[in-house]
C-alpha cells in the first residue's frame, strides 16, 4: 500500500512519472478523449505508473538483470487519493497475475484486460516516460492513445519555456522580419510558448511556408522540434550531475576491497566510465548535428536540410529517451547514495552493490560486450 499519492500528481507526464491521475480526470467529460484510452480498465486508467530504481531489498522478487522497473500504483478511491493506493512491479515474479486477481474482473471482460495487460508490458519496456517517446510510441498504434495523454506536466513545460525561448530566438527574429532578436525578448518567450503548446498561429503559420512544407509535414516537424528542444533541455539539466559523477568516478577510493574485489571494481568502474561517455557522445551528436543544421537555416535561409531532419526527428526519440534515462539514473542514483556518507571513498563491499546496478542501467539492451560476471 503506497499511501503518499498526492506527491505522484504531475498534471502531465514527466520521463519518470505517467499521470494517468490527472490526465483521466481532467477530460472525464469529454467522449472524444474517452475514445482512445491507454487503460481500456477504468482504475488503470486512473493509475500512476513509476519508473524505479530497485532497491537491494527487492531484489528478491525482480530480475537480478534490471535496475530500473516500472511501478504501477492503482488509487484505492479515484476521487479521495488521501486513501493511498495498491502498488506492484509490473516485472515482479507474478505481478501480473496477481494484478488480474487485484482487478477480478468478469470473464466477459478478459479480452480488454488482456490487451491491457500487453500495454503494460509495453510501457514497461520502454527505457522513460518522456512524452515524446510516449507519443511517437503510441499515437500510430494499433490501439491508438488520445495525444492528451502525452502533454508535458506544467512544472516541466514552465520550466523549459525560457529555455527554449533562448534556443529559437533567431528563428522568432526570422518569423519578425529582423536580423537580431534577444534571447529574453518577450516575443521569443511567447514563441516558445506557442510551439510547445501546439499552437496555430499566424507566425507559425508563416514559419510554416518559410520551411515549404504541408500542413501535415509542419504538425509531424513542430513535433520533430519540439521533441528535439525537449531532450536538448532535458541533457542540459543533467549535463552538471553527470559531470560531477564522471569525477568522482574516477577519484574514488575503494576502502578495504581484497586483490581479487579490487581487480574486479576497477573493471566494473571502467566499463561504467566507459558507458557513460557512449551514451553521453550518442545523445550529443545527433544533437549538435540538428544544431549545426539549425544556424544555418537562421544565419541563410536554407530550409532544406532542417525540414528534412525535422521530419526524421522523431525516428531518434527512443534513442534519445533511452541514454538519458540511464545518464539521469546513475547521476540520480549517485546523488542519492551520497546523502548521507562522506563523498571521496567507498568501501567493497558498498562498490559491489551499488557498481552493476549502475553497469546493468547503462549496458541494458546495448551490445557492448561487458562480461556477464560483471553485471551480476
Amino acid at each position: 500500500m503506497d499511501s503518499n499519492l498526492k506527491r505522484l500528481v504531475q498534471g502531465g507526464t514527466t520521463s519518470r512519472i505517467f499521470d494517468l491521475w490527472s490526465t483521466s480526470r481532467r477530460h472525464a467529460h469529454d467522449f472524444d478523449f474517452d475514445r482512445r484510452p491507454v487503460f481500456q480498465h477504468r482504475r488503470l486508467n486512473h493509475a500512476f505508473l513509476i519508473k524505479h530504481t530497485v532497491r537491494p531489498h527487492e531484489r528478491a522478487i525482480l530480475p537480478a538483470e534490471l535496475a530500473v522497473v516500472t511501478k504501477l500504483i492503482i488509487p484505492v478511491s479515484i476521487d479521495d487519493l488521501g486513501m493511498g493506493g495498491h502498488a506492484l512491479f509490473i516485472e515482479e515474479r507474478r505481478g501480473l497475475p496477481k494484478l488480474r486477481k487485484f482487478l477480478d474482473l468478469a470473464s466477459s471482460s478478459g479480452d480488454s484486460l488482456d490487451a491491457d495487460i500487453d500495454r503494460l508490458r509495453e510501457l514497461a519496456a520502454l527505457p522513460s516516460f518522456d512524452p515524446f517517446l510516449l507519443a511517437d510510441r503510441f499515437l500510430k498504434h494499433e490501439r491508438p492513445v488520445d495525444p492528451r495523454y502525452f502533454d508535458i506536466a506544467p512544472k516541466e513545460r514552465k520550466a523549459m519555456q525560457a529555455y527554449v525561448a533562448r534556443q529559437i530566438a533567431s528563428v522568432v527574429a526570422m518569423a519578425f522580419g529582423q536580423k537580431n532578436l534577444a534571447e529574453d525578448d518577450e516575443r521569443a518567450l511567447k514563441f516558445a510558448i506557442e510551439l510547445i503548446n501546439g499552437e496555430e498561429t499566424e507566425k507559425m503559420n508563416a514559419l510554416r511556408q518559410t520551411l515549404g512544407m504541408t500542413r501535415d509535414e509542419f504538425v509531424k516537424g513542430m513535433f520533430g522540434w519540439k521533441g528535439v528542444l525537449y531532450y536538448r533541455w532535458k541533457l542540459n539539466d543533467v549535463t552538471d550531475r553527470l559531470r560531477r559523477f564522471v569525477i568522482d568516478m574516477d577519484d574514488l577510493v575503494i576502502r578495504g576491497a581484497s586483490a581479487n574485489e579490487r581487480q574486479q571494481i576497477n573493471e566494473i568502474r571502467r566499463y561504467i566510465l566507459t558507458e557513460t561517455r557512449q551514451r553521453w557522445a550518442a545523445l550529443v551528436s545527433v544533437l549538435d548535428d540538428f544544431n549545426h543544421e539549425f544556424e544555418r537555416f537562421c544565419a541563410n535561409g536554407e530550409a532544406t536540410t532542417i525540414r528534412n531532419f525535422l521530419l526524421k526527428a522523431d525516428g531518434y526519440f527512443f534513442h534519445f529517451g533511452s541514454d538519458l534515462s540511464a545518464l539521469t539514473h546513475v547521476t540520480s542514483y549517485w546523488d542519492y547514495w551520497w546523502q548521507h556518507r562522506d563523498p571521496g571513498s567507498l568501501s567493497a563491499r558498498d562498490a559491489m552493490e551499488v557498481f552493476p546496478s549502475f553497469l546493468r542501467s547503462l549496458t541494458r539492451d546495448r551490445g557492448h560486450g561487458v562480461p556477464k560476471v560483471l553485471l551480476e
